[in-house]
């Protein structure tokens, strides 16, 4: 019996080295990454079934890469405790990206011995609730090198947000926080400001799709607006308004490193906008703000576009406006047109991109 165990041992081994082979080279810059296919998956539970953590051990110490993705592979809870068995004999973190599978609050759980060895968590889609978060967030505070999280269109709603403000507080490495698509309104959004004032590393804060209007974005403005280290933030679809956007442009205005802000698809309407505009005069490292679909009348776009020239915008660059109408040149800011064609008018007004660079000056149509 025992020499048939060695020889099982023998083949899963060689079957993950022939798995490991075909990973392709990465592309110079790019981290290593491996899109795992279902014959991957059947392996790790294979190894989990015999309980040898030798083999597993043996398995892993052939993998190295930066990058795990195993998308669409239809992964549930009985999949994540193979996944933690084999994966936490790791030598190097990784980035584990498990979007789009049927992981839940179960499979959650099941991860948690391979946490330590995760730099970064990829669950989207992945029905999770508030209470597998809450198990989550406890773990990863313990994990050294847990820096990113992105857990887009699932189940959470504002109680999962003290958990997450906690490990903000906590954690003074975390760099990447994405909640899109979720059920989290203004209070969830004053829980998070509250870790993020005590925060000091976080680059990139995603909200795309919840509901914290104008209260919400506001208590997010206040905590962020003396942030040394925000890059990216998104606001998109969250029903923010003029005095959502007023308070955002203080973190225009006071951020050394602010790059993008999205607020696609609100409700902020011709004032909202100009706070925007009279905020970047204050800052020459934002790159791009976007705006399609919010509240601007054809009228007010014409009128934009007839601005005299002036002299207060900063830096070398050309901030363009993307909107319907003419196009007009202000010293330092460029008004382009945007045809029907680009499906950029629609009932709730004129969609438009405020960009600070010729070359990025583009539309897109994703959702952030």
């Amino acid at each position: 019996m025992e020499k048939k165990i060695r020889q099982v041992g023998k083949c899963l081994s060689k079957g993950m080295q022939k798995h490991f082979k075909s990973i392709p080279q990465p592309v110079e810059g790019e981290k290593k990454s491996m899109h795992a296919m279902p014959g991957f998956v059947w392996l790790i539970k294979c190894i989990y079934e015999m309980q040898e953590s030798r083999i597993a051990k043996d398995a892993m110490s052939k993998l190295e890469v930066d990058h795990l993705k195993l998308t669409y592979c239809n992964i549930g809870p009985v999949e994540c405790t193979a996944l933690a068995y084999v994966l936490q004999h790791l030598r190097n973190p990784v980035g584990l990206q498990l979007d789009n599978n049927s992981v839940g609050d179960v499979g959650v759980e099941q991860l948690l011995p391979c946490m330590h060895i995760c730099n970064s968590l990829y669950l989207r889609n992945n029905n999770i609730t508030d209470e597998g978060i809450r198990k989550l967030i406890a773990k990863g505070i313990q994990c050294e090198n847990f820096r990113k999280i992105a857990l887009f269109n699932n189940k959470l709603t504002d109680a999962c947000t003290q958990h997450i403000s906690q490990l903000l507080r906590t954690k003074d490495d975390f760099l990447s926080l994405r909640l899109g698509n979720n059920n989290i309104t203004a209070e969830g959004a004053k829980q998070l400001a509250e870790g993020l004032k005590f925060n000091h590393s976080l680059q990139y804060l995603g909200l795309w799709g919840n509901k914290i209007g104008d209260t919400g974005a506001e208590a997010l403005a206040k905590a962020l607006e003396s942030s040394k280290t925000l890059v990216w933030l998104s606001l998109v679809g969250n029903g923010v308004g003029n005095a959502g956007a007023s308070a955002l442009a203080n973190i225009i205005k006071n951020s050394p490193t602010l790059e993008e802000l999205w607020l696609t698809e609100n409700c902020i309407t011709r004032t909202g906008v100009e706070r925007l505009i009279e905020a970047l005069k204050h800052n020459i490292h934002v790159k791009s703000i976007w705006l399609r679909n919010n509240d601007l009348s054809l009228e007010e776009v014409e009128e934009m576009t007839q601005r005299p020239l002036t002299d207060s915008f900063p830096g070398d660059d050309t901030l363009m406006l993307w909107l319907s109408g003419g196009e007009t040149m202000i010293k330092g800011v460029m008004i382009l047109p945007v045809s029907d064609d680009d499906n950029t008018v629609n009932k709730t007004g004129i969609n438009f991109v405020v960009v600070t660079s010729k070359k990025s000056a583009k539309l897109m149509s994703g959702q952030r």
